[in-house]
Order: C-alpha cells, then structure tokens, then sequence
C-alpha cells in the first residue's frame, strides 16, 4: 500500500512547551500552576466536575450506653463547572518570506504569538475571574490605597482571609506597580538594607510581605472585565484592580489544547505553509473556597 503523508499534530508537544514557558511569561504563573488545574481537567466535552464532602462535628462520649442507632454524618455535593474559553489561531507564511526575512518562521511566529497575546489574554481573564467571585463573596475594599493606609488595609485583607482558614504561607497577591510603589514608600514599613557590597547591593524591592509572595502585574492587565473578540481588549466599564489575593487551591484553571499542527505549503494555501492551533481554557473559584480571594478595586 503506497505511503500517504498526513499532516502532523504537535499538540502534546505543544502543551509540555507552554507548561515550561508559564513561568516566564505568565504573571499569573502560580495560578495556572496550581494542582487544581491539573486535577479538575474536562474528561469529556468542555464539562468540569467538582466533588466536595461535608461532615458532622464530633459529640460526647457516653460511657454508659449506646442508643443503637448510627446514621450518615457526611454529605457529598457536585459543582459543574463549564469552560468557556473556545479560542483558536492561525497564520499563512509564505516561503519567500522565510527566504528574504531570517525571523519570519513558525517558531519565531508562534512565540511572538504566546508571549505578547495568548498568555496575557489568559492573565487578564483571569483577572477578571477573580474580581467577579472576590464581588460574589463581598471579598472587595474600594478604599483608596496610599502610603498611609496601605499596610493597615494589608493586615486586614490578610486577617479576613486567615479568620476564613486561609493557610497564610499558600496567599499570594498580584498588584499594579502604582500600588507596588505606595507599598515601598508605606509609614511603617522596616526595611534592612545591606551595604557590604556598596551602592550596588542595595536592593528595594519587596518581595514577600507577612510571608505573603508578592508580584507586580501591568495595570492594564488588572482590570475587572474584558471584551476577548480578538484578542484582549478593556471593557469600557472595567475598573483598576489595584491588588488581589489568592489561594491557588481555591481555584481551578485548566488549560486544555486540542489541536496544534502546521500544514506544508499546497495547492489549496498557494504554496504557503499554514499554521493552526485551537485551545480553550477556564479560571472556576470553587464553591467552598470563596473566602480564599479578596481584592481592592477602585471605585466606579
């Protein structure tokens, strides 16, 4: 039988890939790194389900006697959870191309691709996901933030998420460098500097506070709502997200890709080669975890 060639799908390379570019590229690398998300992966369609048990406390002891009658103390329940974010892209690169231009190929194209559009598209909706279930469970402070108050409105986040059993070593919080900047120049805050290496060792940044991981993310990155038709865009009604909070085991994001393969140049492209790939992609706060975000977001 005579050897047909097909064309080839990279997906599963593809996906080890962007696993390994999440952490250089994506702001909200943690995130979308959480065991959650490669928990809670669709088996079947873009559907997501999520098992959760509740029990009975513990009661007292009767030495004495026993009634002779036990019943169920635990409940189980099911969040369905459907991933919304069908996307897909594709280009034509036509040889001549590759010929005069030595940075036009796919892998330069598709890196440009990943690096300035899919992953902050990803960071940005994820964003807003977070806004929308910190709103949901009233997790949300529209208190200006400046030098003064930015510490005090920190340990009370911190606290509200701690009182809700948030383990303080997993919250990790995102901010806008305006917020990073009232955060550095806080009243109060202790600073040591080391000066053994001279003028150039000294270094300002904050990196953890309280324990609490932090990042700095572009601000039009941090914004509650965005139109995705092409691409990432603002919405007109989104407001600044000045810093949020997060439990990384309060959320879920799967990242699921279906296809990713390039096609050789044919009759059908005219001589190009065409490049395609289609991916979706979710970010669910789960149920039981709500108190596990908390945000200040500017007022309207």
């Amino acid at each position: 039988m005579a050897f047909t060639q097909q064309t080839l799908n990279y997906t599963t390379e593809y996906s080890a890939a962007m696993a390994n570019a999440y952490p250089y590229w994506s702001y909200f690398y943690d995130l979308y790194a959480s065991p959650n998300s490669a928990t809670y992966k669709p088996v079947r369609g873009k559907s997501i389900s999520v098992q959760s048990m509740t029990t009975s406390g513990a009661t007292a002891v009767n030495r004495n006697s026993i009634n002779g009658q036990f019943t169920r103390n635990f409940n189980t329940d099911e969040q369905i959870l459907t991933m919304s974010m069908d996307r897909e892209w594709s280009t034509l690169v036509d040889p001549m191309d590759m010929q005069e231009d030595a940075i036009v190929t796919v892998g330069n194209i598709t890196q440009t691709f990943n690096q300035f559009q899919k992953l902050p598209e990803q960071d940005a909706y994820a964003v807003s996901k977070l806004a929308a279930a910190a709103t949901t469970a009233g997790n949300v402070d529209t208190t200006a933030l400046t030098a003064d108050n930015i510490l005090q409105k920190w340990d009370t986040y911190v606290a509200a998420m701690v009182n809700a059993r948030v383990p303080r070593d997993r919250i990790r919080c995102k901010m806008t460098p305006d917020t990073y900047k009232l955060l550095k120049e806080a009243a109060g805050l202790t600073r040591f500097v080391e000066t053994s290496e001279g003028i150039r060792g000294v270094d300002r940044n904050i990196a953890r506070l309280d324990g609490i991981v932090i990042n700095e993310v572009p601000s039009d990155i941090m914004q509650t709502a965005f139109t995705f038709t092409e691409g990432w865009v603002a919405a007109d009604s989104a407001q600044q997200v000045n810093m949020i909070f997060f439990d990384p085991l309060a959320v879920a994001a799967p990242v699921v890709y279906d296809v990713s393969m390039m096609t050789p140049p044919t009759a059908q492209s005219k001589g190009k080669w065409l490049y395609y790939e289609r991916f979706y992609y979710d970010v669910f706060v789960l149920e039981q975890r709500t108190s596990g975000i908390y945000a200040n977001i500017a007022s309207a």
